[in-house]
């Protein structure tokens, strides 16, 4: 009896076995190839052929070793390495994966030397994954390649030197097969060639008003190549080309205390002169590389801050007369820095001549002038043809004005709301109204339910954030919640 039991329990558990294994999703299997032999000191480009034809664009953002869902494992006797991964300097945005929407990057292969700076010959093992959001917006598994041997070899300087200067000699022009394949191939050395070359590549930048163009993305990746350079190499050559070239805009956003406070002094004094450069891209960079070591944590002099600023305050009619609208936009974000005496008129003065203006009439909102009010109301009130429907400029001063001026704000909102033609500026101002539970923003999201405009699922969506409890609520029941609070609703003293 016993030993019937026993089989019968060893055949339940073996039918359960066979069935889970039989509910277990089966994970495609991707191909890899790799180069057979590969060079220490040279670059390794795993290609990718995909059972389920997704395309690896590669690179994923601005940063070099950033390859997002597809991941790459390497293996040294029987021990997992690990990678030197990146992150994108902004956080993640665009497409699942990454996308910088240049044309003809690389496609289904992945420069993993940027990953694993292998420097010793040998044998690895390499595995492929990537993975893709799925359920509850986890990444999990989509397809996976078996581990593929890598042999290593080290490489006679000669080749290394042959290799090199025939990258650096016939280097494409286009964003493009730069990105894809010419600074990735060239970034497997820390040559100092190589290090000018990603420097000079940060010069690129977009003609005036364009912002996202492919020379932005290339001078983005190229500044943040600097970082998989030794440091004390890195701020050498940097002093070189800002003293040579003045500023760029993509090195200031890799600027950091801890790297570049030991030469701040120095790039200001590099920086200084190029306030008034022909050049509008230069004086952008200039604008932005100031106001950005000005801040204590570089530990500047109280002497050269001093510098800073009084260089950046009169470089206000400079920029107006230049109508340079990308160094404007810094520069309002410094004269809000300085407070309300020194930066108020001359944030003013920007918003008079159109030059950043929505970036200058936010900033004011940020000093809490209460003698602005009325000048900001009457600024948004009027219609922006260039933005009939007021998403993309005034909507956002609202929205600022509510936030940094709290109840002073009320009858300002009040008059917006009443006088706006703009739909997304009165949906702003009725925003904040009903944040300060005034009966007039309650009022305006009761005619969006009824009326049904076509920005009526956009507002619905944010009483549904705001309040939980209706996020299934139809329409009749939005309806009865709204009135329901116009009853408990102030109203204007």
């Amino acid at each position: 009896m016993l030993r019937a039991s026993i089989l019968l329990w060893l055949f339940a558990a073996s039918v359960q076995v066979v069935s889970a294994a039989q509910n277990t999703p089966t994970i495609p299997v991707a191909k890899i190839s790799l180069p057979d032999p590969a060079y220490v000191g040279m670059p390794i480009w795993m290609q990718v052929e995909s059972p389920t034809n997704s395309t690896i664009h590669y690179p994923a953002s601005t940063t070099p070793n950033d390859f997002y869902c597809n991941e790459v494992d390497v293996k040294q006797n029987g021990r997992l390495l690990s990678p030197l991964k990146g992150e994108p300097p902004g956080g993640r945005g665009g497409p699942a994966c990454g996308f910088l929407g240049v044309a003809d990057i690389a496609q289904s292969k992945l420069p993993i030397h940027l990953q694993y700076p292998l420097t010793q010959p040998g044998t690895y093992l390499v595995r492929f994954t990537r993975r893709e959001y799925r359920g509850a917006g986890k990444l999990e598994i989509a397809e996976q390649s078996d581990w593929v041997v890598l042999h290593l070899r080290t490489a006679p300087p000669s080749m290394i030197e042959s290799w090199l200067s025939h990258q650096l000699s016939t280097l494409p022009v286009a964003a493009g097969p730069l990105l894809g394949e010419a600074l990735p191939s060239l970034l497997a050395s820390r040559d100092n060639r190589v290090l000018r070359l990603m420097i000079d590549t940060t010069y690129q930048s977009c003609p005036a008003r364009v912002w996202g163009c492919p020379e932005s993305v290339l001078a983005g990746y190229a500044a943040e190549s600097l970082k998989l350079f030794e440091s004390a190499q890195v701020r050498t050559q940097l002093l070189l080309a800002i003293s040579q070239r003045g500023p760029s805009n993509a090195l200031a956003y890799t600027f950091n205390p801890r790297d570049h406070a030991a030469i701040a002094s120095q790039i200001v004094a590099a920086t200084l002169p190029r306030l008034h450069s022909s050049a509008p891209a230069q004086v952008e960079a200039a604008v932005h590389t100031l106001s950005l070591l000005r801040d204590p944590s570089y530990g500047l002099p109280s002497d050269t801050v001093a510098q800073i600023e009084h260089g950046l305050e009169t470089e206000v009619d400079f920029v107006i007369g230049q109508k340079n609208e990308n160094a404007a936009q810094w520069l309002a974000q410094f004269l809000a820095s300085i407070g309300s005496v020194a930066g108020r008129p001359l944030l003013w003065k920007l918003a008079e001549a159109r030059l950043a203006t929505e970036q200058s009439l936010n900033c004011l909102t940020w000093l809490r002038d209460p003698s602005d009010l009325p000048r900001l109301t009457a600024i948004v009130e009027q219609k922006d043809a260039s933005d009939p429907s007021g998403y993309d400029s005034h909507a956002s001063v609202v929205g600022d004005m509510q936030t940094n001026y709290g109840s002073l704000a009320r009858p300002y909102l009040r008059d917006i709301l009443a006088s706006s033609k703009q739909p997304f500026v009165r949906a702003t101002a009725a925003q904040g109204l009903v944040e300060m539970n005034d009966r007039a923003g309650w009022e305006f999201f009761l005619d969006v339910i009824r009326q049904r405009p076509f920005y009526r699922d956009e507002m619905a969506r944010w009483l549904a954030q705001k309040f939980p409890a209706i996020r299934s609520a139809d329409d009749a029941a939005l309806i009865a919640f709204l009135q329901s609070k116009m009853a408990t609703a102030t109203t204007q003293e």
